[in-house]
């Protein structure tokens, strides 16, 4: 009675994904594919009660893959005892509701493909805590190492049907974002490095609507888990404009892997969570028209803007807004838009590596050819690089021209501009408070970014062998 009671408890807490229910066993375990395994975390104590039982998930292993088998975590918040899996466990950690970084990728796969490769009975077994989002993140990617699948969007959707019944494997932009990269530098065979670029603004293109059809927006800059910088909060953003900019008064240099979250602090309220995003800078590289230049030629004025690095999200591109589905946040047609500027190619900075010689079709940064991304090489893939001390301390006179030669006029303070939708220019306001002086009591706690959504139901689909 009570291990039925145990697993039921088990099954409310597992949801939509799929379980093993066979030989006496319950687990919240997938055969993603037939050497392949999906699962939740191996817990013990009072959690091994609703979660998989690690003495459960031993037995499990120790029956179906005897001395075959070796466990992948990927939490970066919690470890457990290896020797109760022969120690054959290795930890490939990154935070929960974060994609990881590009190079632990590329290292996992490495060391995943050289398990699988040593015996044909050999099989990976890959957690996080749920065993959904950061499971698929790498296990997707793998797929696409294995030249499983043509694109990332075929191998989300096969790991969303074989793991749950809803078809809502991985939910979460940013990390969906990331196993496309890697599909992007397996199929141009391309070195990756950090890249710095300078972040000179920041558009939105329709104005979220969090208090009064409006907001009061800034943002905080972090590479990795370090804080960058945070900008000043634009008091109350006028309501029905085409778009706002938020021009950054120093460029700030960024590289590798950015998070930048944004939030709504309105005069004498609590600040509010509006969505945030990740993104890598090495995969920057649509040029476009400067923002300044489109600003001014609805006024029918001109500069000496010849172009940016941009980046644009869409609505269901970020994180937290695309679960807006009804849109009484942010507008179905919501943006944000990044405009970056580039380094010089003759300039080097202490810990920054110097970018590879422009290729055909790609920009400066991304080089071809590498041998490390060819499935059937090994190789040691050396650590991510820091550069973050770096970044902090570049002055503005140490900080390279812009390679597109834009004017950029002295400012002493962040400047703000919105387009009205009868095209006329709008100012923000510049005497706004900086997000620093925000107290710490006004933090708000991020919600849970659920991705267990139900939808239809999934009736079937035959599993491969990798």
């Amino acid at each position: 009675m009570r291990e039925k009671m145990a697993n039921k408890i088990k099954g409310i807490v597992s949801k939509k994904k799929r379980r093993f229910q066979e030989d006496g066993f319950d687990l919240d375990l997938t055969y993603i594919c037939p050497n392949i395994i999906a699962m939740g975390f191996p817990a013990d104590k009072l959690e091994g009660v609703y979660r998989n039982n690690i003495d459960d998930v031993v037995k499990f292993f120790d029956m179906k893959h005897k001395d075959h088998y070796k466990i992948y975590n990927l939490c970066s918040e919690r470890k457990y005892d290896a020797n109760k899996f022969h120690k054959r466990v290795a930890s490939f950690p990154f935070d929960d509701h974060c994609p990881p970084e590009v190079e632990l990728i590329r290292s996992f796969c490495h060391d995943l493909d050289q398990w699988l490769s040593k015996d044909e009975q050999n099989v990976g077994a890959i957690h996080c805590k749920a065993g959904k989002g950061r499971t698929g993140v790498m296990i997707c990617s793998y797929l696409l190492h294995r030249q499983k699948f043509c694109s990332a969007k075929e191998a989300l959707d096969f790991y969303g049907d074989t793991r749950t019944c809803d078809k809502k494997g991985v939910t979460i932009p940013s990390q969906r974002r990331y196993v496309e990269y890697y599909e992007f530098l397996l199929k141009n065979s391309i070195v990756y490095k950090p890249v710095i670029l300078l972040l000179q603004n920041i558009r939105f293109e329709t104005v979220p609507m969090f208090t009064n059809g409006s907001c009061s927006p800034y943002f905080v800059i972090y590479h990795s888990k370090i804080r960058l910088c945070a900008s000043q909060v634009y008091e109350q953003v006028k309501k029905g404009i085409c778009f706002f900019d938020m021009e950054l008064h120093k460029q700030q240099p960024v590289c590798s892997d950015i998070k930048i979250e944004f939030f709504n602090k309105p005069k004498r309220m609590k600040k509010e969570k509006m969505f945030h995003f990740w993104f890598n800078t090495f995969f920057v590289q649509d040029i476009e028209e400067s923002w300044r230049h489109n600003r001014n030629s609805s006024n029918g004025l001109t500069d000496q803007d010849d172009g940016c690095l941009t980046l644009t999200f869409t609505k269901n591109d970020i994180d937290k807004a695309n679960k807006d589905k009804a849109h009484k946040l942010f507008s179905p047609n919501f943006k944000v838009k990044l405009y970056f500027s580039t380094c010089d190619q003759n300039t080097t900075f202490d810990s920054v590596p110097m970018k590879s010689r422009s290729t055909e079709n790609l920009p400066s940064h991304q080089t071809k050819h590498d041998p490390t991304l060819n499935p059937s090489t090994s190789s040691n893939v050396p650590q991510s690089r820091s550069v973050v001390s770096s970044m902090n301390t570049l002055s503005m006179n140490e900080r390279p021209a812009n390679v597109f030669n834009s004017h950029r006029p002295n400012m002493s303070t962040s400047s703000s501009v919105g387009l009205g939708s009868d095209g006329t220019s709008i100012t923000g306001s510049t005497d706004a408070m900086s997000a620093d002086s925000l107290s710490d009591n006004d933090e708000v706690i991020d919600e849970n970014l659920s991705d267990t959504e139900s939808d239809d139901e999934w009736e079937g689909l035959e599993t491969t062998q990798v």
